[in-house]
């Protein structure tokens, strides 16, 4: 079953979500000036968004494939842009990491009910399905910051609050169609048990390979997201403005390969996106480390934004063909456990900038693609060794039973 206008308002929610994920950031070169931050202490701020939802977003995940809750995701958007609202109102450097602790709780809240319904509307394209759900995170992260800019610069700090106004909207909206959402996941359950109930079998080594290829992707992303306007700045010259709207281009491009990536693993396979990715992924990034040129890093940071994100989609779904039983387990540690991690890792890399240099840090963050790609290998051997084209990909052991 496809209900695309269900699909729709599931990446509407998703955008509304991640405006406030992709503010966070855009907003961390005018906390710096400010209050003269570090930036050690300017990732910290990231940290404590990432460490909370890296440790409730599985519990969320768990709770929703045990009952369906979709009301999570109208409260996840809420709490979300609470806290970067609520963030422009303080100048006391703990309250700031308190907002984005709750920003993280809403985030956590989102994601594994979201991720977990895209599948479930999307029917047998679950990669398009999905694509579109992730071209929604990319649409809020690459926004947020705009928003935050303008906001910022034209009535302050305080002018944090606009992130209100999406968040309601989506809100009042997801949550008139709970009922919908609860039916439409009772149809798609009752229709994979028919069709084949032995693919409900679950592969958790092949989860966990994706899960490590995943977290190096997710630490050069959240790296990039950290530290773009930071190296616009200390290292090529330029200004707080300018590099926020660098977010904007790494977001917008990363928007446009989340598109067609699912759609393209639909018929090509999933692993096979997966390793093109990784392996386009660290030559363009040691590209930008290598350029002074801004007109260059420009255009490489659109390119590691498409490499990264023709990634994302054909991961998640590859994750919920691995535990098809735990949609929402799977959603949650996809969506969110990784995406933590790297914001966890931040700090680190932050701090070898503050020793060394921002370019230095880079190059930690080229290294660790290399890794990405090497790993994504490790999916092509073992038990679903099979590339796994479309949809229908069941591990091994599962055909051994059938036959």
């Amino acid at each position: 079953m496809n209900s695309r206008r269900h699909s729709y308002l599931i990446t509407l929610g998703h955008v509304c979500t991640d405006i406030n994920q992709g503010a966070l950031p855009a907003m961390l070169p005018f906390l710096i000036v400010a209050y003269d931050l570090s930036y050690t202490l300017a990732a910290v701020i990231m940290l404590a968004n990432s460490v909370v939802s890296a440790i409730i977003q599985p519990l969320f995940g768990f709770l929703g494939d045990k009952v369906d809750r979709p009301w999570f995701m109208s409260l996840g958007i809420l709490l979300a842009a609470c806290g970067v609202s609520a963030m422009g109102f303080f100048s006391s450097y703990t309250l700031i990491v308190v907002c984005a602790l709750v920003t993280g709780v809403g985030v956590a809240l989102f994601h594994p009910e979201g991720g977990k319904l895209a599948n479930v509307v999307a029917g047998e394209k679950k990669g398009t399905g999905v694509s579109n759900f992730s071209v929604g995170g990319n649409l809020g992260i690459g926004i947020g910051p705009i928003i935050a800019t303008f906001a910022i610069v034209t009535w302050g700090m305080q002018g944090t609050i606009v992130f209100m106004i999406p968040a309601i909207f989506a809100a009042v909206v997801l949550l008139t169609q709970n009922k919908a959402f609860r039916r439409l996941t009772v149809i798609e359950n009752e229709r994979i048990l028919e069709a084949d109930a032995v693919q409900r079998t679950d592969d958790w080594v092949g989860f966990s390979k994706l899960t490590a290829v995943n977290i190096c992707r997710s630490i050069v992303g959240n790296a990039f997201m950290v530290f773009i306007p930071l190296y616009w700045m200390g290292v090529l010259g330029q200004s707080q403005e300018l590099g926020a709207l660098m977010l904007t281009v790494y977001s917008l491009g990363g928007a446009v390969a989340a598109f067609f990536g699912g759609r393209i693993a639909d018929r090509f396979g999933f692993k096979r996106m997966i390793i093109l990715s990784t392996a386009l992924l660290a030559p363009l990034i040691l590209l930008f480390v290598l350029t002074s040129s801004v007109v260059v890093a420009t255009i490489l940071v659109m390119f590691c934004g498409l490499a990264l994100s023709f990634a994302f989609a054909p991961m998640v779904v590859m994750g919920q063909l691995y535990l098809p039983n735990r949609l929402g387990f799977a959603s949650g540690v996809s969506l969110g456990v990784v995406v933590s991690v790297g914001g966890i890792a931040a700090p680190g890399i932050g701090r070898i900038g503050d020793i060394w240099s921002l370019s230095v840090s880079m190059a930690v963050v080229c290294a660790i693609a290399f890794l990405a790609f090497g790993i994504s290998l490790s999916l092509l051997t073992g038990r679903n060794a099979h590339d796994g084209i479309g949809v229908r990909e069941v591990p091994e052991s599962a055909n051994e039973k059938k036959s």
